[in-house]
């Protein structure tokens, strides 16, 4: 605790010190705090969409926690890193990408006054803070799971016992809390659309192989482990999931779709929201308060399918999807 409140004094004294400085004496700087590593495709896209709309002054420093292929113990030092660097760089903005680091450096650095632009949130963002402060904004990241999983029934119209399977990541759980409201497995149009929440790569493993389900959505499985407690590779879930399952699977990542992959996803496109996210930090070092922005609520979702994966269980997309979608 002790601890906990120099950091607090440390960041709001170098905060003080950053408001300081003549208007012109830098660059404009942000730091990026990105709760995953810098190989997950999701992670590349957000900031590709980042840079895309950042003007060339602007000074981009990034960290990356490593949330999902690491346990607490473990990213606590990414963490502390990015706390050192907030101190070190002073920056004008902070960017924090998904769930885990607004969860963990939020309340933290809003505290210091800093402007926070968040992206990637599947949660409430409310909930990581006692009250949202003035300081934060952001873009919420939210695929309708159920809108996914009714237009999936047309794609397999015989479906009457459908799987959500997620890791039983922090990120998961906001999942399951907003669809499901803490039930295991609700009827929905007619169907029984059942969630399992699983951290443990065995036990996800004799889940897909224990069949009963017409068709399997896995919207996150990126924070599984195995008997000795070491991360398996997403590509590795995506690749053994979709060739094992007597069922189609399908997830809500793009990058997650192809001839090994699932058969398809609906999904929001990383670059796209990086962007939003980008603009809305933009507007904010030219001056604009963040009391006239809102929250924005990134859910088009774009469609992704793959024809040898629809082409193995001998399925057919409805003309309204197939106009629609992309072929990966």
């Amino acid at each position: 605790m002790a601890r906990r409140k120099w950091i607090r004094i440390a960041l709001l004294a170098g905060a003080l010190a950053l408001f300081a400085l003549p208007a012109a004496a830098a660059q404009p700087r942000i730091l990026l705090v990105q709760s995953y590593d810098p190989s997950l495709p999701w992670t590349v896209q957000c900031e590709l969409g980042i840079r895309s709309v950042l003007p060339e002054s602007v000074q981009l420093d990034i960290v990356y926690l490593d949330t999902k292929r690491k346990m607490p113990p473990e990213y606590r030092a990414n963490v502390d890193e990015a706390l050192a660097r907030f101190q070190q760089t002073l920056p004008d903005l902070v960017m924090l990408g998904d769930d885990n680091a607004l969860r963990i450096l939020g309340p933290t650095i809003a505290e210091t006054g800093v402007p926070v632009v968040y992206f990637g949130i599947n949660n409430n963002p409310r909930s990581y803070f006692k009250a949202l402060p003035p300081n934060v904004v952001g873009v919420i990241e939210r695929i309708p799971l159920f809108h996914w999983i009714r237009l999936l029934t047309g794609v397999v119209p015989d479906a009457r016992n459908i799987l959500v399977l997620m890791d039983d990541s922090p990120t998961a759980k906001a999942i399951f809390d907003s669809n499901f409201m803490g039930r295991q497995s609700v009827a929905f149009d007619g169907r029984t659309v059942r969630c399992a929440l699983i951290g443990q790569w065995a036990r996800w493993r004799e889940t897909v192989l224990a069949d009963g389900y017409e068709f399997i959505v896995m919207p996150i499985y990126h924070a599984l482990t195995d008997g000795n407690g070491e991360h398996v590779d997403y590509g590795t879930v995506v690749a053994w999931t979709s060739e094992h399952s007597t069922a189609p699977v399908f997830a809500t990542q793009d990058y997650a779709v192809g001839d090994r992959g699932v058969a398809g996803a609906l999904a929001v496109v990383g670059e796209e929201h990086g962007a939003i996210a980008g603009r809305l930090a933009v507007g904010i070092l030219r001056g604009e308060s963040i009391a006239d922005l809102s929250t924005q609520d990134d859910q088009k979702g774009r469609l992704f399918f793959n024809r040898t994966q629809l082409n193995r269980f001998g399925l057919v997309l409805p003309p309204d999807l197939a106009e629609r979608a992309v072929f990966r």
